[in-house]
Formats: structure tokens, C-alpha cells, sequence
């Protein structure tokens, strides 16, 4: 099974003069991403999140920062919790504590993890280029995104049918009513049209599904 780059992380640990000695850190996060209750945001998301990351490295102001934030922005992920970004961003800033890493990198690293609530505008270019690299599964062709929709409601599989489509049809909504779902021109060019039509699609068969009872 394919787990993820230790190589990469220690290249990123050089880059911030942190040691990691024995990646202790490397570990327990490929441990987190691999819990069994994770469908959708595991080791399959981190990976596609830092390919996407190579891609648009150039247009990171503090680009190993922002590499470090997707490392640990879905570190803690529990499905009944209200706090797994707030949880996320302080294992990351005491691990950079913890290796003498300048405070102000700690507190950037922070930030862009809090941003990955999505529940309002990203504080900085970067933190809102972290976001948007979050949300690209938005919009992936159909197929994939009909796959991410059900491994969704598997994370999700202790809240009650009605309960979970009115929950996620509102989710979405919420995305579709926004001016721009990518807060970034970069990967609003991209992904901003078949995000929306990914979104509105499934506001319909969320409401069929609904109405079915």
C-alpha cells in the first residue's frame, strides 16, 4: 500500500531547519491519515493535495510553509468533532515549537490550517492558495467527484439519512451561492466551472434524495 513521501517531508524539514530526528512527526501523521475511519481525507487526499501543491509552488509566497499547512491541515480529522482544523493547527505550531522554528512561521503554518474551515475568507494569498488546493476534488470530472461524494457519507455514516442530506445539500449551497467557490484566480481559472457543475449536479440528487424520503 502506498503510504506517503518520507523522503519529501525530510527534504521540507532541511528547508526549515527542522530535524524531525528519526521522523517521529513524518509517522504519526502518516499513521493519522491512515485511520480506518478516514474514507476521503487520508493519505489518497494529502497525496493529491501536495501534487497540486508541485504545480502551483511558484505562486506560494512561503511556499515550504504552505507545503507544511497541507501536511497537517486534516492531521486531526474525527467526523463528530467541531475542532479537527483548530486541533490540527496546534499540533503543527507545537511541532515547530518543538524544533526551535522562528514563532512567526509557526503562527503562519497556523493560519492557513484554521483557513481550511472554509467558513470565511482566507486571511492572505497563501492561506487562500492552501484552501483552494483543499477543495480541488470540487472539480474533478463527474466520476471522481461522485466517488468523493460517497466516501464522504462513509466518514459520515453514524448521522441519520435525512439529517446527513439536508446537512450537505446545505454545504453545497452554501459553496454554489458564494461569488467564487477558488478564492485565488489561479485556480479559479481551472476548476471554478466544473466545481460548480459538480455542485449543482449533486443539489439535485442531494433533493431527489430528500424528497424520496
Amino acid at each position: 500500500m502506498q503510504g506517503l513521501d518520507n523522503q519529501r517531508w525530510q527534504q521540507l524539514m532541511e528547508r526549515l531547519a527542522a530535524s524531525d530526528a528519526g521522523s517521529p512527526t513524518f509517522n504519526a501523521l502518516q499513521a493519522a491519515y491512515a485511520e480506518r475511519h478516514r474514507y476521503y481525507h487520508n493519505q489518497t487526499h494529502l497525496r493529491g493535495c501536495l501534487k497540486l501543491f508541485n504545480a502551483v509552488r511558484g505562486h506560494f509566497h512561503r511556499a515550504d510553509e504552505g507545503e507544511l499547512a497541507l501536511w497537517f491541515h486534516d492531521g486531526i480529522y474525527r467526523t463528530r468533532s467541531q475542532n479537527n482544523e483548530a486541533e490540527s493547527a496546534a499540533w503543527a505550531r507545537r511541532f515547530l515549537e518543538d524544533e526551535k522554528v522562528a514563532q512567526p512561521v509557526a503562527e503562519r503554518v497556523a493560519t492557513m490550517i484554521m483557513a481550511t474551515r472554509h467558513d470565511e475568507p482566507a486571511p492572505n494569498h497563501d492561506a487562500a492558495l492552501v484552501c483552494d488546493i483543499d477543495l480541488a476534488i470540487l472539480g474533478v470530472p463527474p466520476e471522481v467527484y461522485d466517488d468523493f461524494e460517497n466516501r464522504v457519507r462513509r466518514e459520515y455514516w453514524w448521522v441519520p439519512e435525512h439529517a446527513f442530506l439536508t446537512k450537505r445539500q446545505a454545504i453545497l449551497e452554501r459553496f454554489l451561492d458564494a461569488d467564487g467557490i477558488y478564492q485565488t484566480d489561479l485556480l479559479r481559472g481551472l476548476l471554478e466551472e466544473s466545481a460548480r457543475s459538480n455542485l449543482s449536479r449533486w443539489v439535485g440528487v442531494l433533493g431527489r434524495r430528500i424528497s424520496a424520503g
